[in-house]
């Protein structure tokens, strides 16, 4: 009868590790697929940040070029504006001094 009861205590024992083992792979299984989900979601969102991030880069750069490019536009019409106000200038600043008699007159 020891011997019997000796032996269904090792089974008992045996069994209990047995579904242990299990046990913990399973949990361990579980956190695994748990852990790789996570990182999955992080490297997803790292990835729609990056995106949106090159994406706003992008409009940042076309909106400053819009902005070069208009300053510039302006630049040159005002420029225009002032070498072609300077030219009506000296054209009437010339004809009204070839209109205006010289004065002959010497000092002796």
């Amino acid at each position: 009868m020891k011997e019997n009861a000796i032996t269904s205590v090792v089974h008992l024992a045996l069994d209990v590790a047995d579904r242990g083992q299990s046990t913990a792979i399973a949990v361990l299984h579980d956190a695994r697929i748990e852990l790789r989900t996570a990182l999955d979601g992080g490297l997803d969102y790292a990835e729609k940040l990056a995106t949106g991030a090159l994406r706003f880069s992008r409009k940042l750069v076309q909106k400053i070029d819009d902005t070069g490019s208009s300053a510039l536009a302006g630049a040159e019409r005002a420029l225009a504006t002032a070498v072609k106000t300077v030219r009506e200038t000296t054209h009437a600043t010339a004809a009204k001094l070839a209109s205006t008699p010289v004065s002959t007159s010497q000092a002796a």
